[in-house]
Order: structure tokens, then C-alpha cells, then sequence
């Protein structure tokens, strides 16, 4: 007996290792694909990571980052006397949470009125619409922008100036800038931000709402004991990762947008670390307020995280 299992033990190896080779070959497009994307992952996103040492150099080109002089905390101290640090970071704080009181109510109401909608071919046709914006980048809406709202010669002015009103530089005040760019924010991207809560809405169980219906449920009723509760795990998902990116809010708009007159309003971090590395070749200073900039906004989704994780009872890890 004990002469048959010994014999029987090798077949099995083999039988279990020819398993795993026609497995790895049948699913060989995916380990593909797979493998890619770590590589490219290795490639921008682990192997840059070595050119923070340069947060701690008086980095020069022409000596490289291990030649460039050590310079210990010299760079991150003066972080702490940079006014336009300061002006950077409570705008980024300002302009980013103030994005995400917007979006997250204005996004769902958006979601469920469309879910709410029982003409299917309406219902398409406004979900395409709304999509649309999405597509359209900042550099396009910058010129979009100006041919409305250009002082001398935008279609807002001139109505405004027909109407017998004085024109307002709208691209030109640091009282509009944040307004303005929260309301095209919210045109172009409430739409598509609506797709993934309609996806969680289309997985909710019809019979949920068919009961509500037979127990005298209003249709707010079914939307707020259904629908609304079931969808507070991909909020609570949504808003962690809105914490994880604060750090990045404005770039885009800024680049485009900024100009002297609301610089005050529109510097935000990502934009500032670009105009003092890029455009001033600060590189070590930019390095380190990347890095700051970077710590915190981990630990802000580690704290958004664990919030969720108490009050909602799961997380997104």
C-alpha cells in the first residue's frame, strides 16, 4: 500500500504541474497585461522615487544628484517662511474641499434623477449630454472662456454693456476665480463622475423598491431608505480617494487661467511646485515641497480611510 501512494505521488506532481502550465497559458493575455502595467508602474512611479534625495541637496545639473552638495533640512525650512507656500496651500485647502461639498450632493442628485427617469431614450440622450463636457480639456476651455467672458469683447460683456451695465473682468478678479472654477468643474465633470454611482444604483435589487411600493413608499421614501443607503459605501470610497488628491486640485485651471491680477486666488501647491521647478529651476525647493505636499496627502487618505472604516463600517483598504 504504502509502495502504491509513493507511486501515486509523483503522477499527481506531474498532473498538477501540467494543470499549471496550460493554466499560465490560457490565461497568458492577462499575465501580459498584468506585467505591463507593474513595469510601467516601476518605471515612473518607483524608480523616480530615488530623485528625492534631491529634496536634500543644493541639486545643480552639471554635478548630478550624487555630486549635488548635501544640504540636510535646509529647503524644507524655508518652506516655513515662503509666503506664497502659505498663499498656495490655502487656496489648494480652500478650493479642494470646497469642490468636494459641491460635488459629492450635486453628483448624486444628478445620478438619481437620472436613475428616477423612466423614458429610456430620454434617459440615454441626457446621460450622453452630460458625459460630453467631460472630454473637453482645460486648454480648449480656457479660449471657450475668454470668447465669453473677455472683458472687452467677450459674449457676457457685451451683453452686459448693451444692457447698460459696466463689464466685469471676470478672468481678471480674484473674487470670481474660485467661483468660476467651481462651476465649470461642475459642468464638465458631474456627469461622468455620475456614472459609477449609477452603476452601484443599477445593482440594487428591484424587489426592494416593488416592496416599498406595496408598503405605500413615496418615491423620495424608496430614494432615501434604498437608495441613498445603498450607495453610502462608494461615497465613503469616492471621498477618500477626493482626500488622497487634494494635493493636485487646480493644476489644470491654474495653468491656464492664472494671470497677475488673481494669482492670489488661483496659486495653488501643484501649480507652484511646476512655476518654482519648472519655470525657475528651483529643483531641490520644488522637491521638497512635493514631497511634503505628498506625505500629507497620504496621510490624509489614511485618515479619511479609517473614518470611513468606523463610521461606515468599511473603507477602500
Amino acid at each position: 500500500m504504502a509502495q502504491q501512494i509513493k507511486t501515486l505521488q509523483p503522477a499527481a506532481a506531474r498532473r498538477r504541474k501540467g494543470y499549471g502550465i496550460r493554466r499560465f497559458k490560457k490565461e497568458l493575455p492577462y499575465h501580459f497585461m498584468i506585467w505591463l502595467a507593474m513595469v510601467f508602474a516601476l518605471i515612473f512611479n518607483y524608480i523616480p522615487m530615488g530623485g528625492l534625495m534631491i529634496a536634500f541637496k543644493d541639486y545643480r545639473m552639471r554635478d548630478g544628484i550624487l555630486g549635488s552638495a548635501w544640504v540636510g533640512l535646509k529647503h524644507f525650512q524655508n518652506i516655513l517662511s515662503d509666503f506664497y507656500m502659505g498663499n498656495a496651500v490655502m487656496n489648494t485647502i480652500g478650493l479642494s474641499l470646497l469642490s468636494i461639498l459641491i460635488s459629492v450632493p450635486v453628483t448624486l442628485i444628478f445620478a438619481i434623477l437620472i436613475k428616477e427617469l423612466s423614458n429610456t431614450a430620454l434617459k440615454r440622450t441626457v446621460q450622453t449630454i452630460s458625459y460630453l463636457p467631460h472630454f473637453i480639456s482645460w486648454a480648449i476651455m480656457a479660449v471657450l472662456l475668454d470668447n465669453f467672458l473677455n472683458v472687452n469683447d467677450g459674449i457676457i460683456n457685451i451683453v452686459i454693456k448693451a444692457l447698460g451695465g459696466e463689464p466685469v473682468h471676470f478672468l481678471g478678479s480674484k473674487n470670481l476665480y474660485w467661483p468660476l472654477i467651481l462651476i465649470v468643474d461642475r459642468w464638465k465633470e458631474t456627469g461622468w463622475s455620475a456614472i459609477i454611482y449609477l452603476a452601484v444604483m443599477s445593482g440594487i435589487d428591484e424587489s426592494l423598491y416593488e416592496a416599498a411600493k406595496i408598503d405605500g413608499a413615496g418615491r423620495l421614501a424608496r430614494i432615501r431608505y434604498i437608495t441613498l443607503p445603498s450607495l453610502s459605501n462608494i461615497v465613503a470610497i469616492m471621498l477618500i480617494l477626493d482626500m488622497g488628491s487634494m494635493a493636485g486640485t487646480g493644476f489644470d485651471q491654474a495653468y491656464f487661467l492664472s494671470n497677475p491680477l488673481n494669482f492670489e486666488r488661483s496659486n495653488v501647491l501643484s501649480y507652484y511646485v511646476y512655476e518654482i521647478g519648472l519655470r525657475k529651476g528651483n529643483f531641490s525647493y520644488s522637491t521638497a515641497i512635493g514631497l511634503i505636499t505628498s506625505t500629507v496627502s497620504a496621510a490624509l487618505m489614511l485618515t479619511a480611510n479609517g473614518l470611513a472604516k468606523k463610521i461606515n463600517g468599511s473603507g477602500l483598504f
